[in-house]
């Protein structure tokens, strides 16, 4: 093999390894997307999480006007408005888990959803309803439906 040959090798070499790292070191960074946070810790420190893209799970109901969102663990007390709604985005319930959630709400149906989301802390009230807080969905992640008591 030509000398000339053997220097194309290694530079198409070298430029598959780079290329195999740029694209490894996408794939973890869109891997580890949005931090994964409680939702009742999004309602308690609002202002450290005000604009930011988030991962959370929480149950999702719908009512005349909004969708809400909401943890028993962590619901709206006298002194505390921990009231909370949810903008679903254009084509939201064109996934399978979409179409699930979308049929759970159509049917009065309360649902325990993972969602990655931009959550809005301040600049409220939102909405009809006037809920505090509000999430602006970019994707559903999980759906389960929640058993009626």
């Amino acid at each position: 093999m030509s000398p000339t040959a053997r220097s194309r090798i290694s530079a198409l070499r070298r430029a598959l390894m780079m290329l195999c790292i740029s694209v490894l070191g996408a794939r973890s960074a869109w891997a580890a997307g949005s931090p994964n946070v409680p939702y009742c810790d999004l309602l308690s420190a609002p202002e450290a999480y005000d604009k930011k893209s988030v991962t959370t799970e929480a149950l999702i109901q719908s009512s005349y006007h909004e969708v809400h969102v909401f943890d028993p663990k962590c619901r709206s007390t006298v002194t505390s408005d921990r009231s909370t709604s949810i903008e679903l985005p254009k084509e939201w319930n064109s996934t399978k888990a979409g179409k699930k959630l979308s049929k759970l709400l159509r049917h009065d149906r309360t649902a325990r959803v993972a969602f990655e989301s931009v959550f809005y802390g301040s600049g409220g009230p939102y909405g009809p309803e006037r809920t505090r807080f509000r999430f602006v969905m970019q994707r559903v992640l999980s759906v389960q439906e929640v058993p009626k008591k």
